[in-house]
């Protein structure tokens, strides 16, 4: 057992599992998403908005469910971007990127990202995905190995018929658009956050700092189109094996959202892989654990 940033890390060297303890967040420091330009090009059909932070090497960041890019925790960006170059994008049909001709896949999703690095000029990166991100990372390295760096798959599973999904209650509080604007935040946070730190008056706080500035949210119509995308994905169950790439596999030990009990399927599945369960943390444990996550993620892909 060793320390790490104020934190333990217990590290079980022969299957490469962390488990990491720790609570709290910290006051907002430099990245505000409402201060850092966003910028648009053409791709394909698509005119895809994004936003560029940080130096180093290229590290290409996938949002989840229904999420825009404006909804990367701010601490988390921040830390990350001491050592990457982190490039962030809304998909197709969200947030500032239009919907554009072709149909909504996870590997037009995958094809879009690899097309966005094309107008960059950036042959090579690191990929980062969150929940349904983490399917786009899949198929992202499926299909452009020649692209892909190292993979970091946070709150992820292969999808398909072997993957443990979430229970129907679940399901339903990620999708309801019903109500107002509160209820539906109520519904998410239940969802993202494990009941006893929710409670917790700084970490409430917190929440409503963060996502206080988060107002370019997904009509309805866009989030059901999404939805659809992730309940027509066959996974890649029998294809994973193929990704070579040393990936890191992170999720909160209380994830109900994307069971965390799909961590340690998907490490038996990929050749390279870590895995990290982060205790206490729920589907938004970068939220939870923000510099802590980042320092995991920064010292794997160094």
């Amino acid at each position: 057992m060793r320390r790490h940033d104020g934190i333990e890390v217990l590290a079980i060297f022969i299957v490469g599992i962390f488990l990491v303890s720790g609570c709290g967040t910290n006051k907002l420091e430099a990245y505000h998403p409402d201060k850092v330009p966003t910028r648009q090009v053409k791709v394909g059909d698509v005119t895809i908005s994004y936003r560029e932070y940080g130096k180093g090497y290229p590290l290409m960041m996938l949002m989840g469910l229904s999420g825009t890019m404006d909804l990367w925790d701010p601490n988390f960006i921040n830390e990350l971007s001491k050592n990457n170059r982190i490039i962030m994008f809304d998909y197709r049909g969200i947030g500032k990127t239009d919907s554009g001709s072709k149909p909504i896949t996870m590997k037009q999703y995958a094809d879009d990202t690899s097309g966005l690095m094309d107008a960059l000029k950036i042959t090579r990166a690191n990929v980062l995905g969150w929940s349904l991100g983490t399917y786009v990372a899949q198929e992202f390295a499926l299909a452009y190995p020649e692209k892909t760096s190292k993979i970091v798959l946070y709150a992820a599973d292969f999808g398909g018929e072997k993957a443990i999904m979430p229970t129907q209650q679940v399901i339903d509080a990620m999708t309801d658009q019903s109500g107002s604007p509160q209820d539906r935040e109520h519904r998410s946070m239940v969802t993202l956050f494990p009941a006893g730190w929710l409670e917790n008056p700084g970490n409430q706080e917190y929440l409503k700092e963060v996502f206080g500035k988060y107002k370019d949210t997904p009509t309805g119509e866009a989030v059901k189109k999404q939805f659809e995308v992730w309940k027509s994905w066959q996974g890649t169950y029998d294809r994973l094996p193929q990704v070579k790439n040393m990936t890191l596999l992170i999720a909160g030990a209380s994830d109900i959202n994307t069971p965390w009990q799909n961590t340690p399927l998907m490490f038996e599945r990929l050749p390279n892989a870590w895995m990290t369960l982060i205790k206490g943390g729920g589907h938004g444990v970068m939220f939870q654990q923000p510099t802590e996550m980042a320092n995991v993620i920064n010292g794997f892909l160094e």
